[in-house]
C-alpha cells in the first residue's frame, strides 16, 4: 500500500523543505514506484508510491481540487459505484487511480467524505478557502495514519518513523500503551508506543483549523441496523456468498501474482476457496501458504491444531488446479529476529510476539514470487465466521423476540445444552468471575499471564484504568453482553494496521477481504439465529461452504496454532535468550517496567520441559516481555 505525510503549520509559519524531506527519507520504502509532494505556505504533504493495480501507473499525488491539494494511500473497494457517481466513462476509468477518486470525493463531501469510501484508504485534504486539514481514515481496513501534535503545528504519516523524524521532537516511551501490550489489553488503539504520537483509529476523522482547533469524531458505527427477515436460509447463504465474491475480487485487482496465507481453517480457507475460482476463470494462479512447524509441535494444546498442513492441503486441494500450495517451516528464521523485526517496522512492542518469525517467513516468500498481493482472513472473526452469541436471552434484553424464539429453538443440540446455556451458564457467569478474582486473592489476575512489573502497574493505575474501561483481565466472557461490537470497537486493535507495515516494508499489498465493509454491514443485518445452529458456532459459514470447502475443516472445533513448535525454537536460542534478559536487567527501565525474575522463570521451566503450559508462559510472558524490553533499550 503506498504512504502519505505532511504538515500543517498552523502558526502562519511556512513548512520547512528538510522537514517534508526527513519524513519523506524516513519512510522512503512506502514509495519504491516514486512519488510526489507539494508544500503551499504552512501546508506540506507528499505521497510515495507502490505500483500494484494497473490504474497505479498513472497515479500523481499530491492532486489538486477544487478544495485543495488531496494526498491518499487508497485502495477502493467501491470504485466501480464512484466511477459510475462520477460519470467516469469506461475509457477515462482505466487511466484514473484510485488516489483520484479519492481527490473526487474530497471535492463533492468534503469532511462528510468517509461514509462514501469503502476499502483500505487514509487521506489528508487541504480546504485552501477554510484553511483547514482534514485527516480521515477507513472502517476496518488497513489505512494506517499516526498524527503528532507540537507547538505550532501538526504532522501525520503512514508510518510512525516520519514523525520521529521531524526535527526536535521529544521521543519518550509511552508505558502506560507498553504495559497494555505486556497485559494483553487490547485497549486505547490510539495509543503507540511513544508519548504524544497517537493513531487515527477506524473510522475517525480529524480536522485541524487555522488557530490549530481539532475536532475528531467518528463518521460510522456498526449500532442500529434493523435485521433482516429472510424466508429462507437458503436466502441468507445466498447473499452472503455474492457480498464475499465481491469482496474477495475487489482485492485481485493486480496484474501480478495472487498470493494468500492458508491456515487449516475456515476464514483463510474460505479466502482461498472463493479467490481459486475467480483466479481460474482468467487462466491465473493462486499461491497459498501454510505455516507448519519444523520441530515438535509440543506447545499445542488438546484444544487446538499444532500442525495444519493436512487440513490446509485438503482445501487447497478443493480449491482447484490453480491453487499451487507450499509448506513455510521457517526453520532458518529466529524468535528473536521475529521480535526485532517487527520493532524494526512499527516502532513500539506487539501482543503477538510469538508469530513474528513466521509471518516474516511467509512474506519473505511472497516477496521471492513476485506477488504483488498477499491476501488473509484476519478479521474473519468478527465478520465472515463470527460465532453468534447464541443467547435467546441476550436476544431478548434487545428486543428481538422472533430471534430468541428461533434461537431457544434450534441453538442448541438438546434440551439439556439449551437448559445449560440458555439459563444456567447467563445465570452463574457472573458468580464464575468473581470466584475468580477470589481466587487470585490479593494479586490481580494478570499477574499470572503478563511480565509486567506490579510496581510499574500500580504506578500507572492500571487496575483502576481497567475497571474504568469494564475489562475483565480473566477473560471471562458474559454470555448477557453482546461481544461482537467489542470487535468492531474502532479502538480496540491495531492488527489490520501491522499487516499493512510488514506489507509496506517489504513492497507487496497485504489485504484482507474478511474486512470488506458492504460485507460487514450486511453480517450486521443477519439475525443471530443464522449463525448458531444445533449447538455449532459460524452457522452461517458452515452452511454457505458446504462442498467450497473440506468436510473436516467445516466441522473442526479445534482452532489452529501456528507457533505450535515454539517452546522448543526457544530452547534451540537459549544462549541469545539469556543474553537478551541479561541485557534488559543491566537496563534501570527495562527493570522498572518489567518482572524480570518471572522471564527467567518461564525460561528455565520450558528448557526443563515443553509442554502447552511452559509454551503459553513463555509465550505470553517472556516473549511479550522481551519485546517491551528490546524496546525501551532503544531510549538507553
Amino acid at each position: 500500500m503506498s504512504g502519505i505525510y505532511g504538515i500543517y503549520r498552523y502558526d502562519g509559519a511556512s513548512v520547512a523543505a528538510d522537514w517534508l524531506e526527513r519524513m519523506r527519507s524516513a519512510m522512503a520504502f512506502y514509495g519504491p514506484d516514486g512519488g510526489g509532494n507539494k508544500a503551499e505556505g504552512p501546508l506540506g504533504m507528499g505521497h510515495l508510491l507502490l505500483k500494484i493495480a494497473a490504474e497505479d501507473a498513472y497515479e500523481q499525488q499530491p492532486i489538486e481540487g477544487s478544495r485543495g491539494p488531496v494526498v491518499s494511500a487508497a485502495r477502493l473497494d467501491n470504485r466501480e459505484e464512484l466511477l459510475a457517481l462520477f460519470h467516469i466513462s469506461p475509457s477515462a476509468a482505466a487511466n484514473m487511480a484510485d488516489g483520484h477518486l479519492v481527490s473526487m470525493a474530497f471535492d463533492r463531501w468534503g469532511e462528510e467524505l468517509g461514509v462514501h469510501l469503502q476499502g483500505d484508504w487514509a487521506l489528508a485534504g487541504w480546504n485552501r478557502c477554510e484553511r483547514k486539514l482534514l485527516l480521515a481514515r477507513d472502517v476496518f481496513g488497513t489505512g494506517n495514519l499516526y498524527v503528532h501534535q507540537g507547538k505550532g503545528f501538526i504532522a501525520f504519516a503512514s508510518s510512525l518513523k516520519a514523525l520521529l523524524a521531524i526535527p526536535s521532537v521529544n521521543k519518550q516511551p509511552d508505558l502506560l500503551r507498553v504495559a497494555q501490550v505486556l497485559v494483553g489489553w487490547q485497549h486505547d488503539a490510539e495509543l503507540t508506543a511513544y508519548e504524544g504520537f497517537w493513531r487515527l483509529v477506524w473510522a475517525h476523522s480529524l480536522s485541524v483549523g487555522p488557530e490549530g482547533q481539532t475536532r475528531r469524531w467518528c463518521y460510522w458505527s456498526p449500532q442500529g441496523r434493523e435485521l433482516f427477515n429472510y424466508h429462507r436460509d437458503e436466502d441468507y447463504e445466498e447473499a452472503f456468498l455474492e457480498h464475499y465474491n465481491r469482496a474477495v475480487q475487489s482485492c485481485l485487482r493486480t496484474p501480478g501474482p495472487v498470493t494468500a496465507t492458508l491456515s487449516g481453517g475456515r476464514d483463510s480457507g474460505s479466502v482461498t476457496a472463493i479467490a481459486a475460482p475467480l483466479l481460474a476463470s482468467h487462466g491465473r494462479e493462486l499461491t497459498a501458504y501454510t505455516s507448519m512447524p519444523c520441530l515438535p509441535p509440543d506447545g499445542a494444546p488438546k484444544t487446538r491444531v499444532g500442525h495444519e498442513w493436512d487440513l490446509a492441503h485438503a482445501t487447497a486441494l478443493m480449491g482447484g488446479a490453480n491453487v499451487r500450495h507450499i509448506a513455510i517451516d521457517a526453520a532458518e528464521y529466529g524468535v528473536l529476529q521475529g521480535i526485532e523485526h517487527l520493532l524494526a517496522i512499527h516502532d513500539g512492542p506487539s501482543h503477538a510476539a510469538s508469530n513474528h518469525y513466521w509471518i516474516k517467513a511467509i512474506v519473505d516468500t511472497a516477496v521471492r514470487d513476485r506477488a504483488g498481493v498477499l491476501l488473509t482472513g484476519q478479521m474473519g472473526n468478527a465478520t465472515v465466521s463470527w460465532a453468534g452469541s447464541g443467547s435467546a436471552l441476550l436476544a431478548l434484553m434487545g428486543r428481538q423476540p422472533r430471534v430468541a424464539w428461533q434461537l431457544f429453538l434450534h441453538a442448541e443440540q438438546n434440551l439439556w445444552f439449551t437448559l445449560k446455556r440458555q439459563i444456567l451458564k447467563p445465570a452463574l457467569t457472573p458468580a464464575l468471575r468473581s470466584a475468580r478474582r477470589l481466587q487470585s486473592g490479593r494479586a490481580q489476575p494478570w499477574q499470572a499471564y503478563s511480565a509486567l512489573n506490579p510496581r510499574m502497574a500500580s504506578a500507572l493505575e492500571l487496575n483502576a484504568r481497567m475497571r474504568a474501561a469494564g475489562h475483565d483481565s480473566t477473560f471471562t466472557l458474559s454470555p448477557l453482553e453482546d461481544q461482537r461490537p467489542n470487535f468492531l470497537k474502532p479502538a480496540r486493535g491495531i492488527g489490520a494496521g501491522l499487516w499493512s507495515e510488514i506489507g509496506a516494508m517489504h513492497a507487496i499489498s497485504i489485504r484482507d477481504p474478511t474486512s470488506n465493509l458492504a460485507m460487514l454491514e450486511f453480517l450486521l443485518r443477519v439475525p443471530d439465529d443464522q449463525f448458531r445452529r444445533h449447538g455449532q458456532a459460524s452457522a452461517l459459514l458452515r452452511r454457505t461452504f458446504r462442498g467450497r470447502l473440506p468436510k473436516p475443516v467445516l466441522e473442526g472445533r479445534r482452532k489452529g496454532l501456528q507457533a505450535a513448535d515454539l517452546g522448543h525454537r526457544i530452547v534451540r536460542e537459549l544462549p541469545a535468550m539469556q543474553q537478551c534478559l541479561d541485557a534488559l536487567d543491566a537496563h534501570p527501565a527495562a527493570r522498572e517496567l518489567l518482572n524480570i525474575a518471572l522471564m527467567r522463570t518461564c525460561l528455565k521451566n520450558i528448557v526443563a520441559k515443553v509442554d502447552p503450559q511452559t509454551a503459553g508462559n513463555a509465550s505470553n510472558i517472556l516473549l511479550r516481555g522481551l519485546g517491551a524490553g528490546m524496546f525501551l533499550r532503544r531510549f538507553a
